[in-house]
C-alpha cells in the first residue's frame, strides 16, 4: 500500500509537470553526502564504518502555485561504507566453541540510479524548504532485495543569481539488503543489511526554459 501511494504521488508529479501551461526549467545537479548507514539492533554486530557519496543529474521545475514548485529529475549516485566481518570455524579447545579464521573490513560501493520528486516552498526571496521522495535502483549487486528502494527526504537552501544550494537529510522508508552470490576466499559474502541514512549538499544550476 505504501508503494503504491509513493507511485500515485509521483504520477501525479509528472502530470503537473507535463500539462500545465506554464514555464518548466531544466537544469543540471550535482550532490555530496555523508552515508550513516542504519542498523537494526538484529544487525548491530555487523559493525560499519560512515561513509561519502556523491552523484549528477538533470532536473525540471515547474511553479504550481503561490510560492510552491515542483521538480522531477534523474541521476547517478555513487555511495561508499566499509563493514566489519568475521568467518568462524570449529575449535579443537573444548572450552572455546568457535574460532575465529579470518576477519577484516569490506568496502562496499554503491551505484544508483535515482529518480527524485521534490516540493519546494519560499519563506522568502531567496531562502526555501523542501520535502519530497525518492525512488533508487542499486546496480552493481547479484542480490538486492528493495527494487526500486524508496527514500525521504527533507531539507533547507537559498538560490543566488541562478546557483541554487540546499542541504538535505534523506533516510530510507526500509531496510535495504544486498551482495554478490560469489564467496570470497576467505569463506565470506560481500554485502550488508542497513537502511539509507543521509546528509546531502545538492547544488543545482538551470540551463534553460521551454513552456509547453
Amino acid at each position: 500500500m505504501k508503494k503504491l501511494s509513493i507511485i500515485i504521488i509521483l504520477l501525479s508529479c509528472i502530470s503537473t509537470l507535463g500539462f500545465s501551461q506554464q514555464k518548466t526549467e531544466f537544469g543540471i545537479t550535482t550532490e555530496g553526502s555523508w552515508f550513516m548507514p542504519h542498523k537494526e539492533p538484529e544487525y548491530r554486530g555487523w559493525e560499519a564504518k560512515n561513509g561519502f557519496g556523491t552523484g549528477i543529474g538533470v532536473y525540471a521545475s515547474r511553479n504550481l502555485f503561490w510560492r510552491v514548485s515542483a521538480d522531477i529529475g534523474l541521476a547517478y549516485r555513487y555511495k561508499q561504507m566499509q563493514q566489519h566481518y568475521s568467518v568462524y570455524t570449529g575449535s579443537n579447545d573444548p572450552d572455546t566453541r568457535y574460532s575465529v579464521n579470518a576477519e577484516g573490513w569490506d568496502k562496499l560501493p554503491m551505484h544508483y540510479v535515482v529518480i527524485p520528486v521534490h516540493l519546494q516552498m519560499l519563506l522568502s526571496k531567496t531562502f526555501f524548504v523542501k520535502g519530497g521522495i525518492e525512488s533508487t535502483w542499486l546496480t552493481n549487486y547479484e542480490i538486492v532485495n528493495e527494487k526500486p528502494e524508496f527514500n525521504w527526504t527533507v531539507g533547507f537552501g537559498s538560490q543566488r543569481y541562478k546557483l541554487k544550494w540546499s542541504v538535505n537529510y534523506l533516510k530510507g522508508f526500509k531496510e535495504q539488503g544486498f551482495g554478490d552470490k560469489a564467496i570470497k576466499p576467505d569463506g565470506h559474502y560481500n554485502g550488508s543489511i542497513n537502511r539509507n541514512n543521509m546528509l546531502q549538499l545538492q547544488l543545482s544550476y538551470p540551463i534553460g526554459q521551454l513552456k509547453f
